[in-house]
């Protein structure tokens, strides 16, 4: 049910931001949802482990029915998988992963308490987002190696310490995935943009997205700059173009294209003036 209310919400976009604090309240509550549902509760966090554990099984030719297992693991990847065909890689990790939704909040409390944020400069923001693609072929190298390399490398991932086991492990996986969380309160989800090898894999994935969703005039990017100075997540290049593999759907730049009080464009559109002419007499 709740996946198929946040499919109509994405499919009506326009109708879902066109009240910018309605939206708010919306996602807030739908974020919570999944840390709480998906992430304790029903233990949903999709993970890299997902991968890795279906081409270990392959290579030894043992079957794929061991999916099956865990009911709320199937739902979540065939939702996911339709997704990705359709918007990209933003919907999971932008509204169905646990520990996604947990670093959004810290995010935002910091910003509440005025702690200072770190915004890196495009030319660091575009090497550093390169990290995670190369963690995720070292974990995908790892399995055709034998011993346990895998199984170290997946550790990368702070999903198993912090949701699947609720921060109940030995301390130096605590103390990683605390630090992660305490980074996204000056690097705005610093884990989801830089680091994680699933988000990796699933940008890769979303490469075969049909649908660019995101509305744009054609003074965006040139010469408008709002929605990219407001993008937490840097996904909109200075010529204005969204850059799909990093976003992270939150529909912040589709509020700001709806609204007459946040789109610069529209607003200056408003306050243009008719200024008559008088014919001489």
């Amino acid at each position: 049910a709740a996946l198929a209310l946040l499919a109509c919400a994405l499919a009506l976009q326009k109708r879902l931001t066109s009240n910018a604090a309605r939206f708010a309240w919306f996602r807030g509550a739908f974020l919570l949802f999944t840390i709480g549902f998906i992430g304790y509760y029903a233990q949903g966090q999709l993970s890299i482990v997902n991968i890795t554990g279906a081409l270990q099984a392959l290579l030894a030719g043992r079957s794929l029915a061991f999916l099956l297992f865990d009911p709320m693991t199937v739902t979540l990847w065939g939702f996911v998988l339709l997704s990705l065909l359709l918007w990209g890689r933003g919907t999971f990790c932008g509204w169905l992963c646990p520990f996604g939704a947990m670093q959004e909040f810290i995010g935002k409390l910091a910003r509440w308490l005025r702690v200072p944020q770190l915004r890196l400069r495009h030319a660091w923001h575009a090497r550093l987002k390169r990290v995670k693609y190369v963690l995720l072929l070292a974990i995908a190298a790892s399995v055709f190696l034998p011993g346990q390399a895998t199984d170290r490398l997946v550790e990368l991932e702070p999903f198993k310490t912090a949701i699947t086991l609720g921060f109940v492990r030995s301390w130096p996986y605590v103390a990683y995935a605390a630090f992660l969380l305490l980074a996204s309160g000056v690097v705005y989800k610093f884990f989801c943009r830089y680091l994680c090898p699933f988000g990796a894999a699933l940008a890769l994935l979303g490469k075969v997205r049909m649908l660019n969703w995101i509305p744009r005039y054609a003074q965006c990017g040139t010469p408008c700059q709002t929605c990219r100075h407001r993008c937490d997540y840097q996904a909109i290049a200075p010529d204005g173009e969204v850059a799909y593999d990093e976003c992270f759907q939150c529909m912040d730049c589709v509020a700001i294209y709806e609204s007459d009080q946040q789109c610069a464009l529209r607003i200056a559109g408003r306050k243009q003036v008719t200024i008559p002419i008088r014919s001489r007499a």
